[in-house]
């Protein structure tokens, strides 16, 4: 029997896949986008967008503050600019500041917690519920935001 291999684009050129390669690979869509930080942020807290286009620390018992635009992927001062990641996998070393402790329980969902900016593994009693992403290693939350529930 014959083996056929795919026609694939390689620097712009047709050309057949080379011996050997497969077409699987791993794939992660990963959006970030840079904004201006209305208040000092730390890497990991989760912010919202407000109505200047400027990002602030979320609370999950403020309902136009529970709208989570993504996660701070490093500190940021007072207007300084800050990079904020709104899916894909996150990976910090330190998770203290954003989330209670140095590492992520995995398997854990994280929610917006009503303390601004931080993340909790609880689901809030009262406020808003909103989903933030999974623990998919102690250093590594994938992010899933989902819109915030009035509860």
């Amino acid at each position: 029997m014959a083996t056929h291999r795919p026609v694939v684009l390689i620097g712009g050129k047709l050309s057949l896949l080379p011996a050997g390669d497969t077409l699987a690979a791993k794939v992660q869509e990963v959006d970030v986008i840079e904004l201006q930080a209305k208040e000092v942020l730390v890497a990991g807290m989760a912010v919202y967008c407000s109505a200047g286009f400027q990002v602030m620390k979320a609370k999950a018992d403020d309902d136009t503050k529970a709208n989570v635009l993504g996660l701070a992927l490093s500190a940021a001062a007072l207007d300084a600019y800050v990079q904020v990641q709104t899916d894909g996998v996150l990976e910090l070393s330190d998770w203290t500041q954003s989330a209670g402790s140095a590492a992520l329980e995995v398997g854990t969902d994280y929610f917006l917690d009503t303390t601004a900016g931080v993340l909790t593994g609880n689901v809030p009693a009262s406020g808003n519920l909103v989903y933030v992403g999974r623990a998919i290693a102690p250093q590594r939350l994938e992010i899933s935001i989902q819109r915030a529930i009035k509860l």
